[in-house]
């Protein structure tokens, strides 16, 4: 890969973001001449940003503008980016295509319920409130913080259809025709993290 990229991994908590994140950060930093790869995950962000920013409307939208900045400025370093982030606004998606030439933006696309289902046995605990019967005033994505239908995303993988492996592998598979490249075998195998 001559040319830096930036992959952009979205959907609602649970829907696979960091997964599919990872395990595409394993496979393309296999790859002669894609040395310069950084995993920007929405979580980590988060967590380095402890106390300064929460969950609200507002607080999704700077901490999307956040991310689109940091795969910016590594992308004009020559730095690649796979950036995993619920970047639930069209808004803030739009932003990010406009300041990002070539960005690739992947939607998994889950149903809510399966996303509970799932965030139950990460123990996660994002949607607790609900399970507890709240559905107002929780600032929880998909539930009274709308996620908005992405008008322009180059892949959509419906996640609770698929198993990880097959969404990864239609990922690779995108991937491939757009970049017009061949991964080789041994680069899509996980490494188990």
């Amino acid at each position: 890969m001559d040319q830096p990229f930036v992959i952009s991994i979205i959907g609602l908590s649970s829907s696979g973001k960091t997964a599919q994140g990872r395990r595409l950060y394993e496979c393309l930093n296999r790859l002669p001449g894609c040395a310069s790869l950084e995993l920007i995950d929405g979580d980590s962000v988060r967590e380095f940003l402890k106390g300064k920013i929460g969950y609200t409307a507002s607080d999704r939208k700077l901490s999307a503008a956040v991310q689109t900045q940091l795969a910016h400025m590594l992308y004009k370093h020559g730095i690649s980016s796979i950036v995993c982030n619920i970047s639930p606004f069209e808004e803030s998606r739009q932003f990010a295509r406009k300041k990002i030439p070539g960005l690739v933006e992947i939607h998994l696309d889950c149903p809510l319920q399966t996303c509970m289902q799932r965030d139950r046995e990460l123990q996660k605990n994002v949607y607790e409130p609900v399970l507890a019967g709240r559905t107002s005033d929780v600032n929880i994505v998909g539930v009274d913080i709308e996620f908005e239908t992405p008008d322009d995303a180059d892949l959509v993988l419906r996640t609770d259809l698929q198993s990880e492996n097959e969404s990864f592998y239609k990922i690779i598979e995108f991937l491939e025709a757009k970049w017009g490249i061949s991964l080789p075998p041994n680069s899509l195998r996980s490494t188990g993290t």
